[in-house]
């Protein structure tokens, strides 16, 4: 009986103590689409925390979809969603409560500015060929 009694007491306090683990951050997710209701997976979405400059960032999965965890109550925040070939997104003043996860959704429009070419030049210098396949280490007369 003193056995079921102190297991009970375990019990009980292990419940009382998880409620006291409370939530003390909050979280935002949402989708990224484009004009035309189509996914845009690899999308970057960053939030700034506007009086403290703390930055929290992700990007969007395969399905379009982000979720930025334990961030700061309140805010406001200042949230940026870029894509490439697109304009970027900018949402001002949002505001996070506690233990709570704001959904914002974003459809991106396509952006007007081309985009400019990349050039790659590149140059032999000997030290890779086809007689060197793989690690070296190089030990000089002092080291040994």
């Amino acid at each position: 009986m003193k056995k079921l009694l102190l297991v009970l007491i375990f019990l009980i306090g292990g419940i009382f103590s998880s409620w006291a683990q409370g939530v003390t951050t909050s979280s935002i997710n949402g989708k990224v689409v484009d004009a035309n209701n189509q996914i845009l997976p690899g999308a970057n979405i960053v939030a700034v925390h506007t009086p403290s400059g703390t930055k929290y960032g992700a990007i969007t999965d395969f399905d379009g979809f982000f979720r930025i965890v334990n961030m700061r109550v309140g805010g406001p925040y200042t949230i940026t969603v870029s894509f490439v070939g697109y304009e970027n997104v900018v949402k001002n003043n949002v505001y996070l409560q506690l233990g709570d996860s704001e959904e914002i959704d974003v459809t991106m429009s396509e952006s007007s500015n081309e985009l400019d070419e990349v050039v790659i030049t590149t140059q032999r210098d000997g030290i890779f060929d086809a007689g060197k396949t793989g690690t070296g280490t190089n030990v000089s007369t002092r080291e040994i």
